[in-house]
C-alpha cells in the first residue's frame, strides 16, 4: 500500500504535447502525491529513464519512431519490473495481444471526458502499490533466507509437488543428507519411510507438507519418524507454513524440522528459544518481553531491566506493574490494542512512552506476537528504546515550524526552484508580488507564469547559480499584470531539498528578491535633478556672461567719456539678465510633480493665457478651432498649464509677427482644425488693443495662432515662418533661441511641464506653413 505520504513519479509518454500535458495536469489534481513529467516520444522517454528513476509509465500507442509496443519492449529490457500501463486510443484486440505479450503491466483505452483520468489515476496507484509491496515482499524472502541459513533451527522449503528447493544446513544435518542429496529428493520419498509416533505409515494426504498445501493454513508440532539413509529412526517435530504468490495461491511450504529424539523432555523449552530467537531478530534484538496471560506474570530481559532503570532481575511484577510504568497519557490506548491483540490473536505494534524508575519519561517501540501450546498461552515481543529518535524528529519539527514562519511572516518574496526551472516553494511575500497562490505557483516555471523576457532574464540568473555552485546578486526585471517592478535577487545554490540530494551537484536555487523599484526611480529623478543642475549652471555662465559684459563695457564708457546715452544699454543689459534670471527659476520648478490636477477648461485656460501675453507681447490673432468651440476640458495642474500656454502663445507672436495689433478671432469652424475659415467671428477676450486683420496691416506681418485639439491632446499652430526640420531637435533644449533678444527657455519650460503632467510636445509643421505646437498624452474629462 503507498503510504499518504509517498511521492509517485510518474513519467507521461505521448507525441502530443497539448493532450500530454492536459493529462499531466489531470492526474495530479487527481492525485496530489503525483509528480507527473512528460515526453514526446520514446527516445526522449528513455533517455529521461536514464537520468532518474519513476515509478511508473503511462504510454501513447501511436507515436512517430517507436510505438508504444516497441517502447514497452525497450523498457523490459532494462528496467523489467518498472510498471507501464499502456493508455491509447488504439484499442483493437492485436494491440491489446501485443502489449501483455511484452510484458505490459496494464492496458487502458483513452476515451472522451475527464472520467477516465480518475480511473487511470487509480490504475497508476493499484499497480505503483503492487510494484512496491512484490518488492518489499522480494526483500523480505531474501532476509528471511539469509536469517534461515544461520538460525540454529532446521529449516526446510518445499515446493508445491513436494519438491526440496532450500534447506540450511542444521536441516542438512539433521536429515544427514548432503545439500545436493536433499534438493534431490520430495517430502513424500520413500527412503524417508515416513511413520506416525506408533510406527503407522502415514497417508500421503495427512503429511504435514501436504496438510499445509492443501489447506493453506499453518500446522504446528506435528510429529512423526523418519529413517536416515544409514537406517537410524528419528523423531521430528514439524511446523509447516504456506507462502502464497500474487494470486494468493500457495506457492510453497516452509517447515522447521526439530530433532526431538532424545529431547522430548526439552520440548517446550526449545520451541520458547526458538520463538523468543526469532521475535528478537525481528526487532533488532533489543529488550525482550513475555507475559503469562494464566499467571499474569511478565518477565523482562536483563537489556528491558536496564532501559526501565531496574537492576538486572530487579522487576518482579504483573501487567499491571508494567502499565504503572507507561506514561498516564499513553496508559488507556495500550491497554486496549493490547487486550484487542490477545482477542484477535493478532500482532500487537505501538510506540509510547514510559516513565523509568528515575521518573525520566523515554519512548519505546514495542511489538508483542500472542503465542500458545499445549500448556499455557504467552504474549512475548520486543521494546526498543526510541527516545533520542523520537527527541531529534522533535527538534525536527521545531526547526521546521520556525523556518516556516519566518519564511512565511516576512514580506520579502522568497521562492525555491529545482534545476529544471520549477517551482518547490514560495513564501507569502511572493504570493503577494505575483498575486498567485501556491497551487497556481508550485511545480510551474517562470515560463509558465511571466513574460517570456523575464523569464528567460530568469532563467539564465537560475542556471549561472547551478553551473557554478556560487551565490549570485543580480537585477532583475519582473513584468506582472503589465507593470514592470526592478527587483535585486540574491540566488544561493541547494545540495538537499528534503526530497532530492547530491554533495556535488546543485539541486535547486534559492532566492531573495528585494523589490528596489522606487530606489532605481528615485535615483534616475537625483540624475535628472544632477543633469538640470549642470544645465542651469552651464546656461547661467555662458548667457549671463555676454549682458553683463556689455553692462560692464557701457558703464566703463560712461565713467570715461561721461555720456549718460550709456545708461540705456546698461537698462537693456540688466533687464535681459534679469529675464534670463526669472526663466532659469522657472525651468527648475517645471520639473517637479504634479500635485493637484483638476478639471481645466481648455479654452477658458488658452484665453487667460492671451490676456498675459498680449500686454506686453509682439503683434498677432488668436483663434479657436470648432473642436475647442464646443467646450474641451482636460485634466490639468492649472497654474502650469497656464505657463505652457503662456509660452506657445508668446513664441508664436514674437518669432512670426512683425507689426499687428493683438486680437482673439472666436472660430466656428466644422470639422477641420486648420487653417482658419473665411467664416470665423471675432471675439473680444480681454485683448488690450483693437483686434486688426492681417489684411488690414500696412508695413508688416501680423501672426495668425489657432488653438485646437487632436486625437489625445491639443495644439497651438501659427501661420509664421515655422522650424526648419534640421532645428527642430533642438528647440527644446535650454537656452535655445532663433532671437536675438530672447532667453532661450520658453520652449524648455514648455518641455518640463509637458513632462511633469506625463504628456509629450513635439513640434511640426502647420497647415500653413508656420509652427505646430502639440501636445499628447492629455487626459480628457
Amino acid at each position: 500500500m503507498l503510504s499518504p505520504s509517498d511521492t509517485v513519479r510518474l513519467l507521461y509518454v505521448d507525441d502530443e504535447p497539448d493532450f500530454a500535458a492536459t493529462a499531466a495536469a489531470l492526474l495530479e489534481r487527481e492525485n496530489d502525491r503525483f509528480r507527473v513529467e512528460t515526453a514526446p516520444n520514446a527516445e526522449d522517454a528513455l533517455e529521461r529513464l536514464a537520468e532518474s528513476p519513476v515509478d511508473c509509465i503511462v504510454s501513447d500507442y501511436d507515436m512517430p519512431g517507436r510505438d508504444g509496443i516497441e517502447f514497452l519492449e525497450a523498457v523490459r529490457k532494462e528496467y523489467p519490473d518498472l510498471p507501464l500501463i499502456l493508455f491509447t486510443g488504439k484499442g483493437s484486440e492485436e494491440v491489446a495481444s501485443d502489449a501483455i505479450s511484452a510484458g505490459v503491466t496494464d492496458y487502458m483505452q483513452k476515451e472522451g471526458g475527464t472520467d477516465q483520468y480518475t480511473l487511470l489515476a487509480n490504475r497508476v496507484q493499484n499497480v505503483v502499490a503492487a510494484k512496491q509491496s512484490a518488492t518489499e515482499a522480494k526483500r523480505r524472502r531474501h532476509r528471511l533466507e539469509q536469517i534461515l541459513k544461520t538460525v540454529p533451527s532446521c529449516v526446510v522449503q518445499l515446493d508445491r509437488d513436494g519438491q526440496f528447493v532450500f534447506a540450511n544446513q542444521r536441516a542438512v544435518d539433521v536429515l544427514g543428507l548432503s545439500q545436493s542429496a536433499v534438493k534431490d529428493r520430495a517430502y513424500n520419498d520413500p527412503k524417508w519411510d515416513i511413520r506416525d509416533l506408533d510406527g503407522n505409515p502415514i497417508p500421503d494426504a495427512e503429511l504435514p507438507f501436504r496438510q499445509v498445501l492443501e489447506t493453506g493454513q499453518p500446522l504446528a508440532d506435528a510429529r512423526h519418524t523418519i529413517h536416515w539413509p544409514d537406517g537410524t529412526e528419528k523423531v521430528l517435530s514439524v511446523n509447516g507454513a504456506p507462502l502464497f504468490d500474487g494470486d494468493g495461491a500457495v506457492e510453497s511450504v516452509v517447515c522447521t524440522l526439530t530433532d526431538i529424539t532424545d529431547k522430548r523432555d526439552r520440548k517446550r523449552d526449545l520451541q520458547e528459544t526458538e520463538r523468543r530467537l526469532q521475535l528478537a531478530l525481528e526487532a533488532s534484538e533489543t529488550g525482550v518481553w513475555e507475559w503469562n496471560y494464566e499467571t499474569d506474570k511478565v518477565v523482562l530481559s536483563d537489556t528491558l531491566e536496564r532501559l526501565l532503570g531496574f537492576e538486572p532481575g530487579g522487576f518482579d511484577g504483573t501487567l499491571s506493574a508494567v502499565f504503572d510504568l507507561i506514561h498516564p497519557e499513553d496508559s488507556h490506548e495500550v491497554r486496549e490494542q493490547i487486550e484487542r491483540a490477545v482477542e484477535t490473536d493478532s500482532i500487537y505494534d505501538g510506540e509510547f512512552r514510559v516513565i523509568d524508575v528515575d521518573g525520566n519519561v523515554r519512548w519505546g517501540s514495542v511489538r508483542g506476537q500472542p503465542l500458545s501450546d499445549d500448556d499455557r498461552t504467552l504474549m512475548v515481543g520486543v521494546h526498543h528504546d526510541i527516545t533520542e529518535q523520537r527527541e531529534r524528529e522533535r527538534d525536527l519539527r521545531r526547526a521546521e515550524r520556525r523556518l516556516e514562519a519566518i519564511l512565511e511572516n516576512t514580506t520579502t518574496p522568497m521562492f525555491m526552484k529545482d534545476d529544471d526551472g520549477q517551482y518547490i516553494f514560495v513564501n507569502h511575500g511572493y504570493r503577494e508580488m505575483t498575486g498567485l497562490t501556491d497551487a497556481e505557483i508550485v511545480g510551474r516555471t517562470d515560463f509558465e507564469l511571466f513574460p517570456e523576457e523575464t523569464a528567460e532574464t530568469a532563467w539564465t540568473n537560475d542556471r549561472a547559480v547551478l553551473h557554478t555552485g556560487e551565490p549570485l546578486e543580480v537585477e532583475e526585471r519582473i513584468v506582472i499584470d503589465g507593470e514592470a517592478q526592478q527587483y535585486l535577487s540574491t540566488k544561493v545554490p541547494i545540495y538537499d531539498t528534503g526530497e532530492r540530494s547530491d554533495p556535488d551537484t546543485p539541486v535547486a536555487v534559492f532566492g531573495i528578491a528585494s523589490d528596489i523599484t522606487d530606489i532605481r526611480e528615485q535615483e534616475r529623478e537625483l540624475q535628472r535633478e544632477r543633469d538640470r543642475l549642470a544645465e542651469f549652471a552651464s546656461v547661467v555662465s555662458h548667457d549671463l556672461r555676454s549682458p553683463l559684459s556689455a553692462a560692464q563695457g557701457r558703464l566703463k564708457l560712461t565713467r570715461t567719456t561721461g555720456d549718460e546715452s550709456h545708461l540705456a544699454g546698461i537698462e537693456t543689459a540688466l533687464d535681459r539678465m534679469e529675464r534670463i534670471i526669472d526663466d532659469v527659476l522657472l525651468l527648475a520648478r517645471q520639473g517637479r510633480d504634479i500635485k493637484e490636477p483638476e478639471p481645466v477648461s481648455l479654452r477658458d485656460a488658452v484665453a487667460d493665457a492671451w490676456e498675459m501675453v498680449s500686454q506686453d507681447a509682439g503683434d498677432g490673432t488668436l483663434g479657436f478651432a470648432d473642436t475647442v468651440g464646443r467646450g474641451v476640458t482636460i485634466t490639468a495642474d492649472r497654474p502650469r498649464l497656464l505657463q505652457l500656454l503662456e509660452n506657445l502663445l508668446r513664441n508664436s507672436v514674437e518669432h512670426g509677427s512683425t507689426s499687428c495689433s493683438t486680437g482673439v478671432d472666436d472660430s466656428a469652424e466644422h470639422g477641420s482644425v486648420e487653417p482658419r475659415s473665411q467664416d470665423q467671428t471675432d471675439v473680444d477676450h480681454g485683448a488690450t488693443s483693437s483686434q486688426t486683420k492681417p489684411e488690414d496691416t500696412a508695413n508688416g506681418k501680423c501672426v495668425t495662432i489657432t488653438i485646437g485639439t487632436a486625437e489625445d491632446g491639443f495644439y497651438v499652430a501659427d501661420d509664421g515662418p515655422g522650424v526648419p526640420g534640421a532645428k527642430r531637435g533642438t528647440l527644446f533644449e535650454a537656452g535655445y533661441s532663433t532671437d536675438d533678444d530672447g532667453t532661450g527657455f520658453g520652449l524648455a519650460i514648455v518641455d518640463r511641464i509637458a513632462e511633469a503632467h506625463g504628456w509629450s510636445v513635439d513640434v511640426s509643421e502647420s497647415a500653413d506653413g508656420g509652427a505646430r505646437f502639440e501636445i499628447t498624452g492629455v487626459e480628457f474629462e
